[in-house]
Parts: structure tokens; sequence; C-alpha cells
């Protein structure tokens, strides 16, 4: 879940208020684009394959390609917040190229009505972007873009915890995934970890694979690459001290590990960065 916010890029194209009148038509005109409606007031309805009722506090997400009409009846027109972007995922084998990709979809669902604290928390954050976005203002896009990587990642929490059956899961999930990061420079197995939270390896392998879309030994190699690239970038390290430092048995693992990602060797990457410094 975090990696899909950290490689995701952001290109504001408008957030707007809506305000709708009695009887009020429309269709989604934007269909290349990724959208979130926040339901602030009023009832209606949303129409794609099949009718969807619209009532406040609910959040829809719609993806590019998606096609939607909407209506309100006579009373109780909507009031809609409404965040449309285009959306990248930055290549994590793109070091200096800066490569981007356009992402097709979010992996959340098209309806979403949170309850409680976490309703009124997407609430704040949808108010909050709208009042603060100002279109040309470059201090507004930098705080407008920040609130949004909170937004979608609050969306993929409350999306992950929504199903009672799910909550168990997910919170064991995110205490396994913290002690990932935390514990990234010691020896870990991943059977020593599942033993070590009661579970088999298998429920560890499918509780990653449900909220990370990776196994927590693929999740703990990244970690250590994201960690040894930047010690090769901003530390004098030699090659066995780092492999130490980040949790790797020896040199030659580290090398093998880092080329896999990276696509070239750990000092391979470290000359080319000397020779072309920023």
């Amino acid at each position: 879940m975090d990696s899909i916010v950290q490689n995701l890029t952001i290109d504001i194209h408008w957030i707007h208020d809506k305000i709708t009148f009695p009887q009020w038509k429309d269709v989604r005109q934007n269909i290349n684009v990724h959208s979130f409606y926040w339901i602030q007031e009023g009832r209606g309805i949303f129409r794609t394959d099949e009718d969807h009722p619209v009532s406040p506090g609910m959040m829809f997400y719609l993806r590019p390609g998606l096609s939607m009409e909407m209506r309100c009846g006579s009373e109780d027109p909507l009031r809609i917040k409404m965040i449309l972007l285009s959306l990248y995922t930055l290549s994590p084998s793109a070091i200096n190229q800066g490569t981007v990709h356009p992402l097709e979809a979010l992996p959340l669902q098209f309806i979403m009505k949170p309850e409680g604290e976490v309703g009124k928390r997407l609430g704040y954050l949808f108010q909050r972007i709208v009042a603060d976005w100002v279109p040309g203002s470059t201090g507004s896009q930098l705080m407008t873009q920040s609130l949004i990587y909170e937004l979608i990642y609050e969306l993929l929490q409350a999306q992950a915890s929504i199903h009672p059956e799910g909550r168990q899961g997910y919170t064991l999930f995110l205490q396994i995934k913290d002690d990932l990061e935390r514990r990234y420079s010691k020896p870990l197995l991943i059977s020593e970890l599942a033993v070590r939270y009661g579970i088999s390896s298998s429920y560890l392998r499918s509780i990653f694979q449900q909220y990370l879309h990776k196994s927590p030994k693929s999740y703990l190699s990244e970690i250590r690459y994201e960690h040894a690239k930047k010690l090769l970038l901003y530390t004098q390290l030699n090659l066995k001290e780092i492999a130490t430092v980040c949790g790797y048995s020896d040199e030659f693992h580290f090398s093998k590990s880092f080329k896999k990602h990276c696509g070239q060797p750990p000092s391979v990457l470290r000359i080319r960065e000397n020779q072309h410094p920023d």
C-alpha cells in the first residue's frame, strides 16, 4: 500500500465544489482522468451499468474510461466535492531518468461509505483540498498535492479495514510490515516471522498479497535495496559494509539482489553517479 503512494506522481486537472439544482442531470465529461467525488449534501442516482443511490458521506472513485450518468430529484439537490487527476507511477529502475507510466486505476472500489471517525477524516480532507486549491499558484499546487497523497493513503487504509472480517488480518499485516521496515538490517527469515506472530507462512504470504500485492520477502528485499541505494549514493561505505548494514548475508548476495532491482551492480551505480554529479 505504501509503495503505491510512494511511487505515485500527481497531475491536478480540476478541483471543484459542485452545487447542483433540483432535477439536475449530467454525464461524466472527463472520462480520461481519475476522479474522486465526495457527496457532501443531497440525494440522487449515479448510473453506470446499473443505478447507484447517492447520499451524504459517500465517496466515488471513477477510474479512467468509466462512463457515468448523474441526476438528482426535485428535493435535496447534490453538492459534490470533485477532484480530477492524472496519475502516473515512477519506474523503480529509473533512478535518474524520471520515467513515468500512466496509472490505469488505483486499487480502490467504486463506492465507499466510511463511518465514524474515518468518514469524518475523509470529509475533512476533501473540504481542505477544495478550499485550499488555487489554480496557477505554485504554493497551493504543492500543498494540495500533499493533501491528495494523504487522501489516497487514507482511502486505501479505509478500504482495507472497512469489512469486519478483514480487520484482524489487516491489523496483523500492518504489524508485520512495520516489523520488516524497522528490522530490515537484521537477518530475517519469513518462516521465523510467521512463528513469531503465531501464523503459518502461507497465511503471512496471503495477507501481504492481499494488501500490498507482493510477498513479504519481496517487500523486505525492496526495503533493503532502497536503503542500500541511499548508502551507495550518499556515503563512502564500501560494498561489504553496506551489505552488513542492510541485512544481506554477504557482499555477493547484496550485489546479486541489487542488480535484480536496479539492472546493474551496485559498484556501477556508484561510479556512474560520481562521474555525473548533480
